[in-house]
């Protein structure tokens, strides 16, 4: 098995946390792996702002952020990750990954499909996880029959 040196994880609005957060962990067998937990707070919107300046969508990620990093950081600890870097991030989805896979340069990324840019993954793995292998990891933790498709 491949060691990684630095393994990112971004997290958006979805179930699929602690799925990804317990592959990586399973990832992270090196002494000397980093890891980036990154909850990215989408704030774009369907509506033009027509209020004062609080009522921006950063604004109100701003004021979440030290909240959602809290439960972030509970959650890196009940899957045994609490040495993980946890970090909280708003504004584009797609743009804030990009930046961070250019900066941080990660050797692996383990995120949902779809959820990464483009052409941005050159120099690094990337493991993606579906929805219907989701479901069929999930069903297979239950102990539930994978479901079956016409």
């Amino acid at each position: 098995m491949k060691t990684y040196r630095r393994i990112l994880v971004p997290l958006t609005a979805g179930g699929q946390s602690d799925t990804l957060l317990h592959r990586a962990a399973e990832l992270a067998q090196g002494p000397r792996t980093q890891m980036l937990v990154l909850r990215v707070l989408d704030t774009r919107s369907g509506f033009a702002p027509d209020g004062p300046a609080p009522a921006l969508p950063g604004e109100t990620a701003s004021r979440r952020a030290p909240d959602v990093k809290k439960r972030l950081e509970s959650q890196l600890a009940r899957n045994n990750l609490g040495w993980a870097e946890a970090k909280v991030v708003w504004g584009d989805s797609k743009a804030l990954l990009a930046d961070v896979i250019r900066t941080w340069e990660p050797d692996l990324v383990v995120a949902c499909a779809g959820q990464l840019p483009h052409g941005i993954l050159e120099h690094a793995d990337v493991l993606t996880v579906d929805r219907r292998s989701l479901f069929r990891r999930l069903a297979e933790a239950l102990h539930y029959p994978a479901p079956r498709h016409a």
